[in-house]
């Protein structure tokens, strides 16, 4: 048996025993519920191993030649495409994906753009302190988790960070305090312990309580004896006591707060919270992790920053980024598209059935290796290898870190990779002189 890395979730575990013989996996150890659909993909019923077009209601399988020229052709006829997903997908995707849509003056944009992408966008403003698990594990004595549901999300994050046992620090979980800010009384609040603060707000009334917590930060006394957001006065006292007292806290923001703030009103309200807690600390520090879900969710930024120096959704205009201040969401919305290209992603099914539908109407070209909601509705598909099983590939964890993912297997009728595959588009491209 050897250790790999897991791509089933953003936490990329490292530590995952896999016994295969290069043609088949026979055993899994150490694998999360999230980590073993992963695995499950490589056999699923849903599994796409040969390209299709649509032809009237159907789609028919055709050869890879007739594939790409499809490909070209949608592409030529088009003057405003949609790139769009790559969470999905390793960074040399995600870097080819942008060749592709600077060689086509296209638009792209990633999953993220709708959660944690939001953050960094915010970040030039107030900046904040990043961390590591590595980190987290040996020194921190603070987490909270705002907006997150860990147990479910990510399964093993808690099991790795709160519960485990620091180099630096004689003990673990005991001297570990864990606080859960959420409206729902989520699978996570079932690990709390006689030393954590489980606050169960008030919907939509986040913003009341961190505006709250800043003033007490700089004048005291100044909770309202009737509390805040549903929340005690104790409590919040209690709260801001250890958030000001510890020596390495993390605020975990999850897809509660991420998708939901749509004015990025309360981000920009935690990142200055952060900020005041840092400069009146003279010891201790917090940090902020966003809990992405994808296991390459935060690779698209740091690719396109690198490339382009910009993060978040990429215009394109005679091959140069232009500032058109556009998401997804926004693209979509006002038909600003006449074609798209979908990696590794399903927007059919996760966005709004207003955005989808007008998604819908426009030639798709998915790039995937399973049926999907998008998959029912495309106009071309092309599978590809699953990246960390059957081909290998960079990936950003959730706390930033570049991390490795091997290939275990061949993939199923030699399926080029998303990167192959987007780098053959590319050629193709060049060759017809687009």
């Amino acid at each position: 048996m050897r250790r790999y890395t897991c791509s089933g979730c953003s936490l990329l575990c490292d530590d995952i025993m896999i016994r295969s013989d290069g043609l088949f996996i026979d055993e899994v150890i150490g694998a999360c519920l999230k980590g073993k659909e992963r695995f499950d993909q490589i056999t699923a019923k849903n599994r796409i191993t040969s390209p299709m077009i649509r032809k009237g209601d159907k789609l028919s399988k055709i050869s890879w030649d007739e594939a790409i020229e499809e490909v070209v052709k949608i592409i030529r006829n088009s003057s405003n495409p949609l790139l769009y997903g790559f969470s999905n997908s390793s960074c040399g995707a995600q870097s080819k994906a942008i060749e592709l849509a600077r060689s086509i003056d296209g638009f792209i944009d990633s999953n993220a753009s709708i959660c944690q992408g939001k953050v960094l966008g915010i970040a030039n403003e107030f900046g904040f302190n990043l961390t590591t698990l590595t980190e987290i594990i040996n020194k921190t004595d603070l987490i909270i988790l705002w907006g997150a549901n860990p147990a479910e999300t990510i399964p093993r994050l808690l099991n790795k960070t709160l519960f485990s046992r620091g180099k630096f620090r004689m003990t673990g979980r005991e001297i570990k305090t864990l606080v859960i800010i959420d409206p729902v009384k989520s699978a996570s609040f079932n690990v709390m312990g006689v030393r954590d603060i489980a606050l169960q707000i008030e919907p939509g009334k986040d913003i009341e309580l961190i505006q709250a917590l800043k003033e007490e930060c700089c004048q005291a006394d100044s909770i309202p004896s009737e509390g805040v957001a549903g929340i005690d006065q104790e409590d919040l006292k209690r709260i801001l006591l250890h958030i000001m007292g510890t020596e390495n806290g993390v605020i975990f923001l999850g897809q509660g707060i991420l998708k939901s703030d749509k004015e990025n009103r309360l981000i920009r309200e935690i990142l200055e919270f952060i900020q005041i807690i840092n400069s009146k600390q003279e010891k201790g520090r917090m940090s902020l992790i966003m809990m992405g879900g994808h296991y390459n969710m935060a690779g698209f930024d740091h690719v396109s920053l690198s490339l382009t120096g910009q993060v978040g959704g990429l215009q394109f205009k005679e091959q140069n980024v232009i500032n058109g201040n556009k998401s997804i969401v926004t693209k979509i919305n006002s038909d600003d598209f006449d074609c798209s290209i979908i990696v590794g992603t399903d927007p059919i099914s996760h966005l709004p059935s207003t955005l989808s539908s007008k998604l819908s109407k426009r030639p798709i070209i998915l790039i995937d290796n399973q049926m999907t909601g998008t998959a029912e509705l495309a106009d071309l598909i092309l599978p590809t290898a699953i990246t960390g099983i059957e081909c290998e590939g960079l990936a950003f964890r959730l706390d930033q870190v570049p991390i490795h993912l091997e290939k275990i297997l061949d993939p199923p009728s030699n399926l080029p990779s998303d990167e192959d595959l987007l780098n053959q588009i590319v050629m193709k491209l060049n060759e017809k002189g687009t």
